[in-house]
C-alpha cells in the first residue's frame, strides 16, 4: 500500500555543463522542501454570442525549491549556478530526476531556468531559509515535465 511519505524523496539536480553528474539535492526547508506552481493547461475564449472555444498551450512549470541556510552541500551548488551564470553572462540550462518513492512515481524536469534567487539568508531571530525559483521550460514536442512510474 502506498503512503504519502514525504522524507523519502529523492531530487537530482544536473546542470550540464557545470555538474554534468546528478547532485542529490538535501537540507530541504522544514515544511516547505520543493513546490510547484499549478500550470495553465488551456486559454478559453467565449465570444458574445455565448460560443466557447479552447486551445492547447504549452507550458512552462514554475517551482520553488527551500533550504534551511545551514544546509551547506545543495546552496553551495544553487551558487555555483548563479556565479557560472554571471561569469558567463548567460542562461545555464538544469535538469532534473525527482521520485517520489512512497508513491511509486518518478519526474523528469527539462530545460530548468534559473529565475530568482534567495542571494543569502534573511536574518531574524535565526537565519531563514533560502529559496530558489526555477522554472521548468517545454522544448517542442518534449515537456516541461514527464511523469511515470518508477
Amino acid at each position: 500500500m502506498a503512503t504519502i511519505t514525504a522524507s523519502n524523496s529523492i531530487f537530482m539536480l544536473t546542470v550540464a555543463s557545470l555538474f554534468p553528474t546528478p547532485q542529490q539535492l538535501q537540507g530541504f526547508g522544514v515544511d516547505d522542501a520543493f513546490m510547484f506552481e499549478a500550470a495553465d493547461m488551456a486559454e478559453t475564449r467565449v465570444g458574445v454570442d455565448g460560443f466557447g472555444v479552447a486551445g492547447y498551450v504549452p507550458r512552462k512549470v514554475p517551482m520553488t525549491v527551500r533550504f534551511l541556510a545551514s544546509t551547506q552541500n545543495s546552496i553551495t551548488l544553487f551558487e555555483q549556478w548563479i556565479g557560472a551564470e554571471d561569469q558567463a553572462g548567460d542562461v545555464l540550462s538544469a535538469s532534473a530526476i525527482i521520485t517520489f518513492p512512497s508513491i511509486g512515481r518518478k519526474y523528469t524536469c527539462y530545460f530548468g531556468t534559473l529565475m530568482r534567487v534567495s542571494t543569502m539568508a534573511d536574518v531574524r531571530k535565526v537565519l531563514q531559509d533560502r529559496e530558489f525559483h526555477i522554472d521548468w521550460l517545454p522544448q517542442g514536442t518534449i515537456p516541461a515535465i514527464s511523469a511515470a512510474p518508477m
